[in-house]
């Protein structure tokens, strides 16, 4: 992942916490996830008191795990591409328990 992306996804990070159903979203949330980008590269969120923080590198234990291409990650922060379709489409790959993905489609 490039730095660039990085920044992308902190940018619009800070975007959707002000919109209501995110904040609703994540009301009592609290998860550790390990994103891992088709070219190997690994970064990690940690969604806890109705934030999202993104971080290089890998994280121990994560609740969920997700896999996918830069490119889908961009389109997914972009609000070019919803998680359902992504997950659909195989483009995104979750492993967490279904409330999570249930959480995800309003987040992105």
């Amino acid at each position: 992942m490039t730095q660039d992306l990085l920044e992308l996804m902190r940018e619009r990070i800070a975007i959707g916490l002000e919109r209501e159903k995110t904040q609703e979203a994540l009301k009592g949330w609290e998860r550790k996830a390990l994103l891992t980008l088709k070219d190997g590269a690994q970064y990690h969120f940690l969604v806890a008191d109705g934030t999202i923080q993104v971080n290089d590198g890998p994280i121990d234990s994560p609740d969920m795990r997700i896999e996918a291409s830069e490119e889908t990650i961009r389109k997914l922060f972009m609000e070019e591409m919803g998680a359902t379709t992504a997950i659909l489409k195989r483009k995104l790959k979750v492993k967490g328990s279904t409330s999570d993905l249930m959480k995800l489609k309003h987040i992105f």
